[in-house]
């Protein structure tokens, strides 16, 4: 070998070796995500799109057709000339039945018809739905009303029902709530779920009797009947059974219950139970039983003698290791649909499907769901309905957390692409010919305002009215059209901008992507309260968009109580809002995700409701009798508005309290998300704020770092005592320097909920609670901006969902304040954000990654800050006024005292852009009167 060889290839080799080396040493290309709908406001369009409160744009393709709010429930008839949907939104529940399908122009007609809603046709309806062979008889399930409904859709008129509660040779079985059901092809019999008993019952048709009961899982939810009917397939998608305190007692609710949840989420106590306060609480057991998140099969060959012959559990278990994290939650297996080889399973937490071989019922594989390399880790696509195509070559996937349809090759189990849809996709059908394709949109292209000049005469004010469902029918897309609207969806959920030098060397508190640089605030106080709007607060602030005639409580207005005829005129209800927003930063273009508390509280602690809340949230909202029961095993699970969340809720990597805990975030939590159903919350609950009856698990991390003094939601006890409480352990544990300031405090504040007037208590008006949150608001404002963390401190407030007001711009624009050093003084932000927005803004003040696809493809708050504090001067709570609300009136049954002169009143810095804020000048007037006193002691 020469020498000249040889160098060259030493020098080769080294350049190899050189370049390796230096590609170790390049970071991982990070790339920013937010929302596309960039400054835009929330707006239904007239082009049959919409930008919605998240910030995703909606874009169905084909024809729409506007039906009532949220159609959980789709059925074609076997003509495939007829539509059904079943509504359960918020009351009334209806059916849409949308003829004539083959007409460019169908026809559209509603039971029960408008003027009709209170007569008694249809009083709850839920999900399930069948036409008979004849194409003319349809039937319902009625939910809560524990029976299935006939109707003739020639007529649209009720002809029968049958009831499914009562004495059975295979058991009693009361309090039904019936859901999905699958009707035989004949028409001879139905197979429907009863969520509340875990049953499936079996239907004779024509006898209209029930013939057989099969106690199957835990909730259960999908049903399919497989293509010879030998096979009926029902998906459970409860994680437990709940059951009462031991020895509670109605009668003896205080002696009888305990003061707070009994234990953390899969904890020892949790699984065999313990003993709190002397009472016993029954535990709750292995979270992984065959009876929880599972598919069971059952031999329906003879109904007579149907049986369970197999118990499938789907998706990841409970603690299974995924990207190393620990799996929080449950699969949430809630659809199926059959062909003769394969079971397919949508799992709603896992953002999978799950393929069953129908032979030996084994899983074969899970087909995870993705629609961007970049998400594929985080959850959030939230499958929900299934339907394969006549010659069983493509299955179809409402995916409700993208607003898309997956379109999956059978044989290959590839994903071919995804077809855009309407928000909150629920069901899928397609035509026999396997031309047309049926999606069911929940909540359709929003709501739109619900006061205002763009608000229709007519139109009703309530969100969930206002949520009405949208049906797309759809041209079957070619596979080269599929793969090309899938760069639409994507474009409608996320931009995508590659992180540069500018990035990582600004200054602003708010990095935009974890990993990069640190934040100067160390210190986030988290405040959540209750219901209102941005009009109703903020509509009369010149700079931003608001409706003055809709502004209630921070002008002047006249109040009164109806009731006793007593007037306040001309007063302010919540001045410290109005001197928060004009001295920091807010938003006019922010909006609640939720559409009630009950979905709010869960969005709130970064948990985006699965299919099961979503459909559970519209029935109970919807009045559809699902309230809790003694009577039905399942009845304890069905939790209606409460501010809690619930394991069959959690998502795959849980919430913001697992996500701190992971990532040792040292939090507190005060009052937030511990108000479970069935608990009994009166006056002298003064700690907690409710008697646990039920015995519920909290999340394991909220409940051992929640304060045990702090009331969560319920309005009998005033926020001023809450404000006490805080004030109590802040001096202990932190201002005494006895603990480390944590990184996150949260808070709840709820009273601006408001509730009915007790003029004995100091709430002569409806509004007096406003006053209560606001002064409550304002002095823990005080304590925080006067301590010694204020400095590296950032407050966040919202409200868990907009619904007790009114607004313009859209029904669901609520209230986001940012309070800091760093906050924009008097600034008003028209970035669109929502409630996803403020939890991707604490985690990346925090360098954390994002927990889902929710807060990682938001747009966070960054423009809410400055690069430099300037606004550290502490801020004083201003009084109200005491005709609407008596705080010492209100403190008085807790005998504490309220007292102003507590207050420290610390003067504020010399800076300039602070002597412009209402503080600076409220000081200026004291030094004035100070010189004057001064003077007149000389004289």
């Amino acid at each position: 070998m020469t020498k000249s060889l040889l160098n060259i290839i030493l020098t080769g080799c080294l350049t190899v070796i050189v370049f390796i080396n230096c590609q170790k040493l390049i970071p991982e290309k990070k790339y920013i995500l937010s929302a596309p709908s960039g400054d835009q406001y929330t707006e239904i369009k007239s082009d049959n799109t919409a930008i919605i409160p998240n910030g995703r744009i909606v874009t169905p393709i084909g024809k729409q057709i506007r039906v009532a709010p949220h159609p959980y429930g789709l059925i074609l008839s076997p003509d495939n000339n007829i539509l059904v949907t079943a509504n359960s939104g918020t009351f009334p529940f209806s059916l849409s039945i949308i003829s004539d399908l083959k007409n460019e122009k169908p026809n559209v007609s509603r039971i029960p018809e408008k003027g009709e809603e209170r007569s008694g046709i249809l009083e709850s309806v839920f999900m399930g739905l069948a036409i008979a062979p004849d194409n003319q008889t349809l039937y319902a399930s009625s939910g809560g009303g524990g029976a299935i409904m006939i109707f003739d859709l020639n007529t649209d008129q009720k002809i029968g029902e049958i009831d499914l509660n009562g004495d059975f040779s295979d058991g009693r079985f009361v309090d039904g709530y019936i859901g999905d059901l699958f009707m035989t092809k004949d028409g001879s019999i139905i197979y429907a779920v009863d969520q509340a008993n875990f049953r499936m019952i079996i239907l004779d048709v024509n006898k209209k009797q029930v013939i057989k009961n099969v106690p199957v899982g835990r909730y259960p939810f999908g049903i399919a009947l497989s293509p010879d009917e030998k096979k009926i397939y029902v998906a459970n998608v409860g994680m437990f059974e709940y059951s009462f305190i031991k020895g509670f007692d109605r009668n003896k609710p205080d002696s009888t219950t305990i003061k707070f949840p009994a234990f953390g989420y899969n904890t020892k106590e949790m699984v065999e139970g313990t003993t709190v306060e002397g009472k016993e609480v029954p535990g709750l057991g292995d979270p992984n039983v065959p009876e929880s998140f599972s598919v069971w099969t059952v031999n329906v060959e003879n109904p007579l003698e149907a049986k369970v012959t197999a118990k499938v559990k789907t998706g990841h278990l409970v603690g299974e290791k995924l990207e190393n994290i620990p799996a929080v939650g449950g699969s949430s297996p809630n659809s199926i649909v059959a062909s003769d080889k394969y079971v397919y399973v949508s799992n709603g937490n896992n953002d999978s499907i799950t393929l069953i071989n129908a032979q030996t019922n084994t899983v074969i594989k899970d087909i995870n769901l993705y629609w961007q390399d970049r998400l594929k880790h985080l959850r959030g696509v939230i499958p929900f309905g299934l339907a394969l195509s006549p010659d069983g070559e493509k299955l179809f996937v409402a995916e409700s957390g993208i607003n898309a349809v997956a379109v999956i090759n059978t044989k290959t189990h590839n994903i071919i692409g995804h077809i855009p849809t309407g928000w909150f996709p629920s069901k899928l059908a397609v035509s026999d010919d396997g031309k047309k394709l049926y999606i069911a949109n929940a909540k359709g292209w929003g709501a739109g305002p619900n006061a205002g000049k763009n608000h229709k005469p007519g139109d009703p004010s309530n969100v969930g009215h206002l949520m009405r469902g949208v049906i797309s029918i759809i041209d079957m897309p070619s596979d080269k059209q599929i793969k090309k609207l899938t760069q639409k969806v994507i474009e409608n959920n996320v931009v995508m901008t590659a992180v540069n030098s500018n990035h990582i060397k600004g200054k602003n508190p708010v990095p935009p992507v974890n990993g990069i640089r640190k934040s100067p605030i160390k210190h986030i106080v988290y405040i959540t309260k209750e219901n209102r709007t941005y009009d109703e607060v903020f509509g009369a602030l010149e700079n931003g968009l608001g409706d003055s005639s809709l502004c209630r409580y921070t002008v002047p207005r006249t109040f009164k109580n109806i009731k006793n005829g007593a007037v306040a005129k001309n007063v302010v209800a919540m001045p410290n809002h109005l001197a928060l927003a004009k001295r920091f930063t807010i938003s006019d273009n922010f909006y609640c995700d939720s559409d009630h508390s009950a979905d709010g509280h869960r969005w709130l602690v970064g948990v985006y409701p699965n299919e099961w809340v979503e459909t559970s949230v519209s029935a109970h909202y919807g009045r559809g009798k699902r309230g809790q029961s003694p009577n039905a095993k399942g009845r304890l699970g069905f939790v209606g508005a409460s501010g809690a969340i619930y394991p069959e809720d959690y998502n795959e990597a849980g919430g913001m309290w697992e996500h701190f805990d992971r990532n040792d975030i040292t939090f507190w939590n005060y009052g937030l998300g511990f108000e479970f159903a069935g608990s009994y919350e009166e006056q002298h609950h003064k700690y907690t704020g409710i008697q646990m009856t039920i015995n519920y698990p909290m999340p394991r991390p909220l409940f051992e770092r929640t304060s045990r003094m702090f009331a969560t939601y319920n309005t009998n006890i005033p926020d001023q005592f809450r404000v006490d409480m805080f004030e109590e352990e802040f001096n202990q544990r932190w201002l005494s320097g006895k603990e480390p300031f944590p990184q996150v405090i949260t808070m709840m504040l709820p009273n601006d909920h408001a509730s009915s007037p007790r003029p004995d208590d100091g709430y002569p008006f409806y509004e007096s609670y406003m006053s209560d949150n606001d002064l409550a608001l304002g002095r823990v404002i005080e304590m925080l901006s006067n301590s010694p963390f204020w400095q590296n401190m950032a407050i966040f407030i919202t409200e868990d969902d907009a619904q007790g007001g009114l607004d313009h711009v859209d029904a669901h624009r609520s209230l986001c304040m940012v309070l800091s050093p760093y906050a924009k003084p008097g600034y008003v932000s028209k970035t669109h954000t929502s409630i996803a927005s403020i939890i991707k803004t604490i985690f990346l003040i925090l360098d954390l990654p994002p927990l889902n696809q929710y807060d990682a493809c938001t747009n966070d708050l960054s423009d809410c800050f400055t690069d430099e504090p300037l606004n550290i001067e502490p801020y004083s709570a201003l009084p109200v006024d005491p005709v609407l609300f008596d705080p010492q009136k209100a403190l008085d049954p807790y005998d504490k005292e309220f007292k102003w002169d507590k207050v420290n009143d610390t003067p504020p810095l010399d800076n300039p852009a602070i002597l412009r804020t209402e503080r600076a000048a409220k000081y200026q007037e004291w030094l004035e009167q100070q010189e004057k006193e001064k003077a007149k002691k000389k004289k």
